[in-house]
Formats: structure tokens, sequence, C-alpha cells
């Protein structure tokens, strides 16, 4: 049986706490031009915790959690904008460890952890399908030992492969995204993987690569509700001409504006975590209108909260700012709004609906 709510409410909890004490955003801010960086030993506090068992299948003693529940447990890690790519692991690895059924244990104690990333254009097509070559665009996962490799034709992911960090003929070059957590790009040539088909993951590639930008989706919601209930905090104590700010009808409008991209968001998530889990192999309808948003609506929503904040909101000390480059990392990774929006069937869509 599944994890239950109860069960997935003390998960929550755990990581409500562990979180408020380990990685601090103050403690964040002292370092950032070093980085955003995870604490030493923080990956395997969260095995021993049992997070990384969460989606993993119960045949491999993990709790077989839906997208419903790994997403109210990735929406806590956009709210503290955490370093670590939870998300990848809860969306990929169950596929992973049907593809490589070995590879579970691994994946559950911390050994084995993954990052996703695209390479683009024609790269890596060639007669072997485990074998790629080319440069690959950012790596959502620092410190990955397995990388999910999308390999891209015509805007979506034509085959997708696991490739080892200690791969022959790979080689990562050390970046950072724009929230200044590390990154790597990888520099391929002729690196063997083991290529993910349909018939060992039950899912297409870009059903695969779905699955990564609906974890993006749902970290961007938590991200957007922790921006306005800070904005929100400030707006009350700051006060103007002898009066909160909060009490001013031109911010009230702007912040009920808000509110609505707020709960726009959180629909769009929890309609797709349903949809996932009612079609696991894929086709949800839901995820390029929810990617879109990100990249529309959430951006600009938080985009405005700053602009409610004054000068302070665009500061390294403030966590509105880190919260708004988080976003920019989540609109741009696994299809932009643009292009998720040429995804749109609209027929079909409002049919449906």
């Amino acid at each position: 049986m599944a994890i239950d709510q109860n069960e997935l409410n003390l998960l929550l909890d755990g990581a409500q706490r562990w979180f408020a004490e380990n990685n601090a955003f103050d403690d964040r801010v002292a370092a950032f031009r070093d980085g955003h960086r995870e604490q030493e030993g923080a990956w395997q506090a969260m095995a021993d915790m049992g997070w990384l068992a969460l989606s993993l299948p119960e045949s491999a003693d993990g709790f077989e959690a839906g997208a419903e529940a790994c997403f109210q447990f990735i929406r806590l890690l956009g709210k503290h904008a955490r370093p670590e790519a939870l998300d990848v692991h809860f969306m990929l690895a169950p596929a992973v460890a049907r593809a490589c059924p070995d590879a579970a244990e691994a994946l559950m104690s911390g050994q084995m952890r993954l990052g996703a990333v695209d390479l683009p254009g024609a790269a890596g097509q060639g007669a072997d399908e485990a074998a790629l070559s080319g440069r690959t665009g950012p790596v959502l996962g620092a410190g990955a030992t397995h990388y999910v490799v999308f390999v891209m034709a015509d805007g979506e992911a034509a085959k997708a492969v696991l490739l080892a960090a200690d791969a022959d003929g790979l080689r990562a070059e050390p970046a950072r995204l724009i929230d200044k957590r590390d990154t790597v790009l990888l520099n391929l040539d002729h690196a063997r993987g083991v290529a993910l088909r349909q018939e060992d993951t039950g899912l297409r590639p870009q059903a695969l690569r779905d699955l990564a930008a609906a974890g993006l989706v749902a970290d961007t919601a938590g991200a957007l509700e922790a921006g306005f209930e800070l904005t929100l905090d400030y707006l009350k104590q700051r006060k103007q001409f002898g009066r909160p700010l909060s009490q001013m009808q031109a911010v009230q409008h702007k912040m009920a504006e808000i509110f609505c991209d707020v709960q726009q968001m959180s629909a769009l998530t929890e309609t797709l975590g349903l949809e996932i889990d009612a079609a696991p192999t894929g086709d949800w309808p839901t995820l390029p209108v929810a990617k879109a948003f990100v990249g529309r609506r959430a951006l600009r929503g938080l985009g405005q909260l700053i602009q409610l904040s004054g000068g302070i909101g665009v500061t390294e000390e403030y966590k509105l700012t880190h919260l708004y480059r988080r976003l920019h990392v989540a609109a741009t990774l696994f299809g932009s709004a643009e292009t998720q929006l040429k995804r749109i069937q609209v027929r079909e869509t409002l049919l449906a609906a």
C-alpha cells in the first residue's frame, strides 16, 4: 500500500523542521558569493531520514508515493529554496529503477544521485543509441553520480540515456545557475550509458522529460507562495505616512492580482499531479500549460512582489531575490514558456475541460 496522507504529513513536518535547522537562509547569504551549495552530508542525511524512498516502488522497499504526494514535498523545497535537486530524484528515480532494477537500493541509500539535462539539437544521434556526443545545457542536480540526458530533436526528447558521471568520454565543466546553485555542463565524446527505453521505463523519452519539468512546476508553486507570504508580512510592518503599506488601496489591488497568480499556480500544480497519477505513462495536457505559466505569470508575479518591497527586494540579503532567480531557472529548464505554448492543443484541452 502506498504512503497515506497522515504518513506524508509526518514526513513533511520533519522536513520543515530539518530545513529550518540546516542550511538556514542567513548562512546561505553569508556565503552567497561563493555559491548556493548544500551542506556537507545533507544528501546522505536525507537518505537516512527516508526521503529518498518516497517515490520508489514498494517492491524496492520504497513508499511508492504518487506525483500528487511528491509535489507536496517539492513545494516545500521551493519555499525554502533548497539547493538539492530532490525534485529530479522524486520524478525520475522510479523510471530509472524500472530500467535498472539493481539501482533502486543505491537510489534509496543516496549512493546513486540523479541529475537531469538536455542535449540540444541533433547531437548524440547515431547508430548506437546509448552513445552520446555533444555539449549539454546546464545540469539540474549538482553532485550527481548519474545524469539522465534527454537528446533533443525538433523540440522534443528523441531519447533518454542514463550516463555515469565517471563514464569514458564525459567531461564535466563547472558552472552556476542564475540562482547561484552549482551545476555542470557536460562535454560528451561518444560517452556510453544505458538507454532508457520505453519498454523498460514505461515512459516515452518526452514523458520522462515532462516529469522533470513537472517537478519544476511544483517547486515554483512553493517558491511563489513563499514570496507572497514574505511580501505580505513586509507590507504589514512597513509604514508610510503613518500607516502600513498594506492599507494602501493601490498596494492591495496589486497584491490581490498576485494572489490570483499564486492560487492559479497552486491549482495547476494540483491538477498536474492528479493527471500524472491517473495516467502514469504520459499525455498530461496540464503540463505545457503549467510550465508556460511558470515563465509567464509566476515569474512576472514574483517580479511585482520585488517592486512592492522596494529597494530591499533586490538585495542579496533578502530572500525574495533568491526566489526570483530560482523561478528563472524553473522557467528555462526542460522547455521555456514559448516552447510549451506551442505544445498546447487548444481545441483538445478546451473540449476535455
